[in-house]
């Protein structure tokens, strides 16, 4: 016992926050005693002031308490609303990358192969697996400079999908991944807003010949977009949108039929799971995959494996045989 009463609670708008108050006192006015220290006497500082579960009459009788956690919002202060985060190091994985190659983004296909390409058009196919360094297949694709600089990467039905700075969006039809060289085409579909800039963004076709999807980033937002069908024609309709931390910078966006995944400037993954509507399941993301020692490397892009595994894409200064330093790109698993 002290002036604060019994310490459930700091009444610090009533005495402030010196600690020594509940140790001892001494006051020129108010309830005796005057002068005290804690735990010596009865408790005389509390009465008509704070109950504490106390029998004070202006309180009147017990009376049960009619608050609800669950219908307050308390069930899903800490629960919903927070991303389950994994911290885990990642594995780098053996390439043998063709010379002067610094890709910028990547996708990665249906069976274990990846593909990296340069805002200008310039990539390799990858193998995902083993533990030897496996040679890279490099690739052109060509026109795709008439439609503008690449923004997103993803992998469609025997083709790439480009999403370039100009909002078109470009079909680059490859037969396997030994192609080695693809001519794109704008695809029939209207451009991306423009309200969206040259931000990261995807592509994907969920149902052949129709059904696109787009997601695009605008600041800390990512917005979720449907071609809608009308009697004026096409156009991209927003079906909802995704959150990430106000500080997050958004280096790449990639997207499955039902998952989405947005890589932050730091390596970090988040991870949504979409609707059939094209809509996110949750605004916050249901899972974020953070690299250790992400400050070391330069994150360019990630990808979704069809086992579920995230492929990163990122770039480390190394030092040649020579001694001189050079920016080498990496593929980690």
């Amino acid at each position: 016992w002290g002036p604060q009463g019994q310490q459930e609670l700091w009444a610090s708008d009533m005495f402030g926050f010196a600690p020594e108050a509940d140790m001892w006192w001494s006051e020129p006015e108010g309830p005796e005693p005057l002068h005290g220290a804690a735990g010596f006497g009865e408790n005389t500082w509390s009465k008509g002031l704070i109950a504490y579960g106390q029998n004070e009459p202006k309180w009147g009788p017990h009376h049960a308490g009619i608050h609800d956690f669950d219908s307050s919002g308390g069930h899903r202060r800490l629960s919903s609303q927070m991303s389950a985060v994994e911290t885990r190091a990642v594995v780098p994985v053996p390439v043998q990358w063709p010379g002067f190659f610094e890709p910028d983004h990547l996708t990665c296909g249906p069976a274990e192969v990846v593909a990296v390409l340069t805002s200008n058009g310039m990539g390799a196919f990858v193998p995902a697996a083993g533990h030897a360094a496996g040679p890279s297949a490099a690739f052109s694709l060509e026109g795709l400079m008439e439609l503008g600089m690449v923004r997103g990467l993803s992998w469609g039905a025997s083709k790439l999908l480009v999403v370039t700075t100009s909002g078109k969006i470009a079909s680059c039809p490859l037969v396997g991944s030994g192609a080695q060289k693809a001519t794109c085409s704008q695809l029939p579909v209207p451009l991306l807003p423009s309200s969206f800039g040259a931000a990261p963004a995807t592509v994907i076709e969920v149902k052949t010949g129709a059904g696109w999807r787009a997601m695009a980033a605008i600041g800390s937002r990512v917005a979720l977009l449907v071609l809608h069908f009308g009697e004026e024609g096409s156009h991209w309709r927003e079906a909802g949108s995704v959150f990430l931390p106000e500080d997050a910078q958004v280096a790449a966006v990639a997207a499955t039929h039902d998952r989405l995944l947005v890589t932050t400037a730091d390596g970090a993954a988040h991870l949504w799971s979409l609707r059939a509507d094209g809509a996110a399941a949750s605004e916050k993301a249901s899972h974020v995959d953070v690299p250790t020692f992400g400050s070391q490397r330069t994150w360019q892009s990630a990808c979704l494996l069809p086992n579920g595994k995230i492929m990163r894409l990122a770039s480390t200064w190394k030092r040649s045989k020579g001694g001189a330093s050079m920016l080498s790109p990496e593929l980690l698993i």
